[in-house]
């Protein structure tokens, strides 16, 4: 092992050499005698070093005799040992190389800790939990036994546990003050709560405060209104005071029937399908589960092209059908599905629904919706099981069709556009194409048809749709509108039936002059009998024709929408006209909607709106556009529009069209005045006259000559108010967005509150008053804020006024500052609360509320009844609304608005 080579590490290069070194490599120049070898250190750079036995495996083997001999020498025994580096061709290269690489110094510091950073820490976001408001109704039958003095007048709470959710614990009570739980009785409420599922156990708790309302309570029945279940709980014991009881219950059985239900498939290409189809039926009882329709018999499939499959179903019993949900799962290949008709008999008692749809249902349909909603009919028009030839032989009428295509974008279409109109008798004309030399049916055009058909007497729907022929066939229909021109032997039914009804009108007032001895009263009926046949001889004239106004707002277009391209429209509105030159009354509406103050609510959509009036009708669908940036978060947008009269307004459909990023919209509510028009305000100021002359009657005042004359004069005397506009509240606080909610963009809302307005700002009937205002902001650091506050009245009996705005010339609402307003509005009597907030608009709008205080001067007759009763004159009455909370987006509960209770009352005399 002495002659193997080991590698030198000292210098980083790999060198070999051997332990011996020869002679030749100590010089004399460098040693005088050859050094030790264990002394020699092979750093010295003028050392060469190499040593021949490393060219040992590359000598050539002898394989040729006639070879030298220096060649064989060289390859048979180890040559001359070199003195020469291998590596380095001189010297000097040799030292550069090796000054090169000097070995490092060992470190001797301790090794570098890796620093490695904390997780960042994320401040939780926490988000207001809604109170847990259901969308499910709940009927609970409370079932008193017959028992001595087995009712009870106390308090009855109930808690409902079921296998999803609780419905803690509510009081069952009506809004009689008086009511108690009678002996022998059953007695029902309506509860709103969460889905709660299969219903366990429900605990009844009975507060009654005495020791003798003892309660004899037989069993408790609670009815899910949606699906229909009943479930019981019997009790047949005694319920002391505070005394608890919890009861388990068992679902009742209810009668199974028979439902045969029909599917017809269209005879379209591809019109079949593999997917798996589910039915659910919607009746006045409830909903059935979601049934899978499956033949039970083997091999045959269901739900080919033009088929028509049958099937049995046993459910309990849903009363009379409204709706029904068809939907696919969407497996298989070409899942698409179109659906002609499916009919629905019951056997107890017998009765057929038709369900019409006649169109696709797929992915590739539409928005691509695996269900639809189908809505049923009892009966078909005639047209549907009839020929035509039987309707052409009635008699023909003049029909004037106007067609509103909608103003959104690639809503024209240049398709064969076809109509359908049917009566409420069940007479349905053809269907027949609506086309003239123009270029109908463009974007945001109106067109007027004269079309010649049979008369179907008082239309009740129309069957609207084109034949989807051309590239982009697809079409947005707004509305049509028809005139139907009245046949005179229709036109004579109508008056004589008029004819009859004043003769019955005219002998209840003969009966009412001869019975009556009050010689006044009899001049007063002779002159609104007079008024009255005015007004029947204007009836008397025979109706020109009858005008209807249908509605859509929907895509008939295979792909936009339901994917249908013919469409069913109901009549919305009806109105007879008995003059060509008859114009329909236009009245002026005032629209406030209020954009909610949540994350992201507002919208950059396309907004619109359609009214509904009491009388059945309807305007056109507006859109609500302005200049400004509307629908921004927390804002209230106002709108001027020109609309026919509606009368009292019932509900609005308020929506957007989803378009643009982040299109979500949280509306808060909708305020619509409606200014009224001439007709309406002499109306409403003749009942003024009517009701002040019977107040003044009621009084027993002196003079009743004054009071009994009816004379002109005398009515200018009294003081008559002036009706300015109705406002009508619609409340939302949802969302409109896809993506949010309930995923629906549009929405119904109904009238929860209207106000009648009078000049100069009086609202409800009442006199007006004065109001002083104290508002007292916190003494917090930055408690003062610079945003817009407002300020509501509520009184006792219901009344209240406007928002009324609370700001003046001064820098108000600034830290631990008193701000007093002067405010001329209603008089709602004694204030119970108050609303309070601002629209949180500009930088650190956060505003630390301490008090408010209102002083309602009081008027000279509310003042007159104090001095009545024995007590001094009040000047005013001063409330007290203690607050001490932050009425902030960021800070406390994050709300901007706030009502505050009256806590102190008093009245300050002269």
């Amino acid at each position: 092992m002495a002659d193997r080579l080991e590698p030198c590490l000292q210098y980083g290069i790999k060198h070999w050499h051997p332990n011996d070194r020869p002679k030749s490599a100590y010089s004399a120049k460098s040693y005088a005698t050859p050094p030790d070898p264990k002394v020699v250190r092979w750093h010295d750079t003028n050392t060469m070093f190499a040593d021949s036995r490393i060219f040992d495996n590359v000598r050539r083997p002898v394989t040729d005799i006639s070879e030298d001999n220096e060649s064989d020498s060289l390859s048979m025994t180890p040559g001359p040992k070199t003195t020469f580096c291998y590596i380095c061709s001189t010297l000097e290269e040799h030292q550069r190389h090796l000054l090169q690489y000097r070995p490092k110094r060992p470190v001797s510091a301790k090794p570098r800790i890796e620093y490695v950073a904390p997780k960042p820490r994320l401040k939780k976001k926490i988000e207001e939990v809604e109170p847990n408001i259901g969308d499910c109704l709940y009927r609970v039958d409370i079932y008193t036994g017959d028992k001595v003095n087995a009712g009870t007048s106390g308090e009855v709470y109930i808690t409902m546990k079921g296998s999803r959710d609780v419905l803690y614990k509510t009081r069952l009570a009506k809004k009689t003050s008086n009511f108690s739980f009678m002996r022998n009785t059953k007695e029902s409420f309506f509860l709103k709560g969460p889905r709660l599922g299969n219903l366990e156990i429900i605990t009844i708790e009975h507060e009654g405060g005495k020791k003798n309302l003892r309660w004899y309570l037989d069993r408790v029945e609670i009815t899910d209104m949606k699906s229909g279940m009943i479930w019981v709980f019997k009790c047949q014991d005694w319920l002391d005071n505070s005394d608890s009881r919890d009861l388990i219950g068992k679902e009742k059985e209810q009668p199974i029937i028979d439902y045969d239900i029909t599917v017809y498939t269209g005879n379209k290409s591809f019109g079949g399908t593999d997917a798996n189809i589910s039915l659910t039926m919607y009746g006045a009882n409830g909903q059935s589960q979601k049934i899978l329709l499956v033949d039970s018999s083997k091999g045959q499939t269901c739900f080919e092209k033009g088929g028509v499959d049958r099937f049995r179903i046993p459910q309990r019993d849903l009363g009379e059908l409204k709706k029904i949900r068809i939907e696919h799962d969407g497996k298989g290949v070409a899942s698409g599905w179109h659906l002609e008709k499916i009919t629905i008999t019951t056997n107890a008692p017998k009765q057929i629904y038709y369900f019409l749809y006649g169109g696709f249902i797929g992915k590739d349909v539409g928005k691509g919706h695996l269900y639809r909603e189908i809505f049923a009919k009892k009966s078909l028009p005639k047209e549907v099981t009839t020929a035509y030839t039987v309707l052409s032989k009635g008699p023909k009428t003049t029909y004037l069709v106007t067609v509103q295509t909608g103003d959104v974008k690639y809503a024209g279409t240049d398709a064969n556009v076809f109509i359908q109109i049917c009566g409420k008798d069940g007479k349905a004309t053809r269907k027949i194409k609506l086309d003239d030399a123009r270029n109908n049916f463009e974007r945001g055009a109106t067109e007027q048809f004269k079309l010649e058909a049979p008369d179907v007497g008082t239309i009740s729907h129309i069957i609207v749709g084109h034949d989807n022929f051309g590239p982009g066939a697809g079409w947005f229909l707004d509305e049509v509108k028809i005139k139907r021109y009245i046949l005179k032997k229709e036109a004579n039914k109508y008056v004589k039936k008029e004819e009859k009804k004043r003769e019955k009108k005219e002998q209840a007032l003969r009966k009412s002059r001869e019975n009556s001895p009050d010689q006044k009263r009899k001049k007063r009926r002779d002159e609104d009998s007079e008024e009255e046949e005015e007004d029947n001889r204007r009836k008397l004239v025979p109706p020109l024709y009858e005008e209807c106004v249908f509605p859509c707002n929907e895509w008939l277009a295979n792909d936009e929408g339901d994917g249908l391209v013919e469409k069913e429209l109901k009549c919305a509105s009806s109105m007879l006209r008995f003059s060509k030159d008859e114009q329909e009354e236009k009245v002026h509406y005032t629209v406030i909607v209020h954009t909610g103050n949540v994350k992201f609510a507002g919208t950059d959509a396309d907004v619109f709106i359609q009214m509904f009036g009491e009388n059945g009708r309807c305007s056109r669908r507006t859109k609500l556009d302005d200049s400004k940036n509307n629908f921004e978060k927390g804002m209230e947008d106002i709108f001027e529009l020109d609309d026919i009269n509606l009368g009292t307004l019932s509900h609005i459909v308020i929506g957007h069209d989803d378009s643009g990023m982040g299109a979500g919209w949280f509306l808060d509510d909708v305020i619509i005045r409606k200014h009224l028009s001439q007709k309406e305000i002499k109306a409403h100021k003749q009942k003024e006259k009517k009701k002040i002359k019977d107040q003044m009657k009621a009084k027993g005042k002196q003079k009743k000559k004054k009071q009994e004359s009816d004379t002109e004069d005398e009515d200018d005397e009294v003081p008559i108010r002036t009706p300015d506009y109705e406002e009508f509240h619609f409340p939302c606080n949802k969302w409109l967005d896809s993506k949010e909610g309930d995923g629906e963009t549009e929405r119904t809302l109904k009238c929860k509150k209207k106000q009648l307005h009078y000049e100069g700002g009086v609202n409800q009937g009442e006199h007006s008053t004065m109001y002083q205002i104290i508002v007292t902001t916190g003494n917090k650091s930055f408690a003062g804020t610079d945003a817009n506050v407002y300020i509501q009245l509520h009184g006792r009996k219901g009344q209240e006024t406007p928002r009324l705005p609370l700001g003046d010339e001064k820098n108000n609402f600034e830290k631990g500052q008193i701000d007093v307003f002067k405010i001329e509005s209603v008089d709602v009597g004694p204030v119970s609360y108050v609303t309070i907030g601002h629209d949180d608009s500009g930088p650190g709008a956060g505003w630390y509320l301490d008090e408010v205080k209102v002083r309602r001067y009081i008027q000279k007759n509310e003042a007159k009844e104090y001095v009545k009763r024995g007590r001094q004159k009040p000047l005013y009455e001063e409330s007290a609304f203690p607050c001490k909370r932050w009425l902030s987006s960021s800070d406390d509960d994050k709300k901007t608005e706030r009502q505050l209770k009256c806590e102190q009352r008093t009245l300050h005399f002269d």
